[in-house]
């Protein structure tokens, strides 16, 4: 079988192989290092530069570059035609919706008579996200501007227009195919109003390498640690999380909370320039309820820095405002940390509340600081809660078992082409 990938990222593979680089270790590359040992030919076709070459004899790679998720760049189809044209795959596989080159890789392929041959996975959906963007966020405070926001000419509101405009190529791209690949009744239901066309084929998501071991232990944590995966962007809601820390804090004060990326509390002169209105946002809360010294950043981490934070914490909460699955729950999951998780999404096909874990409305902090407290109040016997998740994850981000699924897509395809 000749297979074709279209990525939104470098596996790490390529990424070394093109410019030396390791670069950090995405999910991807669990999946390509498991389909190299099956004896296809597999062409990977990424974001990057104008890099080319090969990982092996039966793998090769392409780059090309589309910097601008909502600006649809007629070169990047020409690119793809070439490639097309030249590797005549047998099937196609384009991971995830989020950027113009879908729908590039989808006009391509039409032109060319292989949509048939095209399966499009849904990871996030920006047609749908944009309605949440900014759920929880005053509105007088989406309109704000930072010299950061007014440089770059977006704001909340105009970070939720770029998704409405991404979201307009990925209707088009999913109105175009034939089949897609998704794992939650969430995507489901999207497919179903945004594919009319295609056939839904279910497949798991197998996650990074360095989750698949490890246990967490109510005695390895840190008492009344709080994980969050991100503070980027509203949508992942972590404004939400501030105001259930308030109210977490006033019954267990030495509560603390932990999240990956750069600090923007204490900031010199420099840094107030170049943040932006939400994270502004975040440090007025933060100073409201009385939170700077409760708050942790991590900056950049690894894998492995993320295993070590999601097993040092008594918690790890998941407070969105849209989801499908994802990653970060499962690979909480996998450890056996305990989880708390907004109800949105594909997030309790994930996550049997009660019995793996607690979820809440997402638009209720209060429920989201309750749970927290329970979890807390649960001390050791969290670790059953734990192991009952790390038990259920284990079997939807089964890699051999994704894997199979996979090639059997792949397979069914290749098949209706012949």
């Amino acid at each position: 079988m000749k297979l074709m990938w279209v990525c939104n990222m470098m596996p790490s593979a390529v990424r070394k192989a093109a410019t030396g680089k390791e670069g950090s270790a995405n999910w991807l590359d669990h999946v390509l290092s498991d389909l190299r040992g099956r004896g296809l030919n597999i062409r990977i076709l990424c974001r990057g530069g104008n890099q080319r070459g090969s990982l092996d004899v039966n793998c090769s790679f392409a780059a090309f570059r589309d910097k601008v998720p909502y600006r649809y760049l007629p070169e990047v189809e020409a690119f793809f035609l070439e490639e097309l044209e030249a590797y005549q795959p047998d099937v196609i596989h384009i991971w995830g919706t989020e950027y113009a080159h879908t729908l590039a890789m989808m006009n391509a392929a039409e032109k060319l008579g292989m949509a048939e041959r095209c399966v499009i996975s849904i990871q996030g959906l920006c047609s749908v996200c944009a309605r949440h963007y900014a759920e929880g966020i005053p509105v007088e405070v989406q309109r704000q501007y930072t010299l950061h926001d007014f440089l770059k000419r977006e704001n909340i509101l105009g970070q939720q227009r770029v998704y409405e405009k991404r979201g307009k190529l990925e209707v088009q791209a999913l109105q175009k195919a034939r089949h897609v690949i998704g794992r939650t009744p969430w995507d489901f239901a999207c497919a179903q109003i945004l594919a009319p066309r295609a056939e839904y084929h279910f497949c798991n998501e197998t996650l990074r390498e360095p989750f698949y071991e490890g246990r967490w232990s109510y005695e390895g944590c840190q008492k009344h640690r709080i994980f969050a995966s991100s503070c980027v962007y509203p949508v992942k809601g972590f404004h939400y999380l501030l105001e259930a820390l308030a109210e977490i804090i006033q019954e267990y004060p030495d509560t603390t909370l932990a999240v990956p990326g750069k600090g923007f509390l204490k900031l010199d002169r420099n840094g107030r320039l170049h943040q932006d209105n939400y994270h502004r946002y975040l440090k007025n809360m933060a100073e409201q309820y009385g939170l700077t010294d409760k708050i942790e950043f991590l900056g950049k981490l690894s894998p492995e820095g993320m295993k070590e934070q999601y097993l040092k914490a008594h918690v790890f909460a998941l407070p969105s405002t849209i989801e499908n699955s994802p990653n970060s729950l499962g690979e909480a999951m996998l450890l056996g940390t305990p989880c708390v998780a907004a109800d949105v999404g594909g997030v309790t096909t994930m996550l049997a509340s009660c019995r793996e874990g607690l979820t809440y409305q997402s638009t209720a902090p209060y429920m989201l600081a309750h749970c927290i407290k329970q979890v807390f109040a649960m001390e050791d016997r969290a670790e059953a809660m734990g192991r009952a998740a790390s038990e259920h994850a284990r079997i939807t981000h089964d890699p051999g078992k994704n894997l199979e699924d996979l090639l059997g897509i792949y397979r069914e395809i290749e098949d209706r082409g012949k």
